[in-house]
């Protein structure tokens, strides 16, 4: 019989990830670019999706390498390693929500811009 082998390597998911650094930012910029030029700015649009896919995928590879480190320290099957992964993901969630909601009510204080009278 054969030994059992990983699907996927520690090193496979480590270049996709590299893989989506170089990625992300230009998937980014063409999806920021979209919307901001339906907005008017195009620029100002692609540079924005450019910085959130860089940031996002750099805070998936950190999160990629912190679990790879927990797991390494604790185990893979032990339930001390579930419990620490899932308390650092349901901070990191918990945070996230905390800044979107925090923005976002920030957004709807903001007063509209109108445009100038033509007058």
């Amino acid at each position: 019989m054969n030994e059992m082998r990983e699907i996927v390597t520690v090193g496979q998911v480590n270049s996709l990830f590299l893989a989506l650094i170089v990625i992300g930012p230009a998937a980014g910029a063409l999806i920021g670019g979209a919307m901001g030029r339906r907005r008017g700015g195009l620029t100002r649009g692609a540079l924005t999706g450019a910085l959130i896919g860089l940031l996002l995928a750099l805070l998936n590879l950190g999160l990629w390498r912190v679990y790879n480190a927990i797991t390494d320290r604790l185990g893979l099957d032990s339930v001390r390693n579930l419990v620490v992964n899932l308390a650092l993901f349901i901070a990191l969630g918990a945070g996230a929500g905390l800044i979107a909601g925090y923005l976002s009510r920030r957004r709807a204080a903001a007063p509209e811009e109108t445009p100038p009278d033509a007058g």
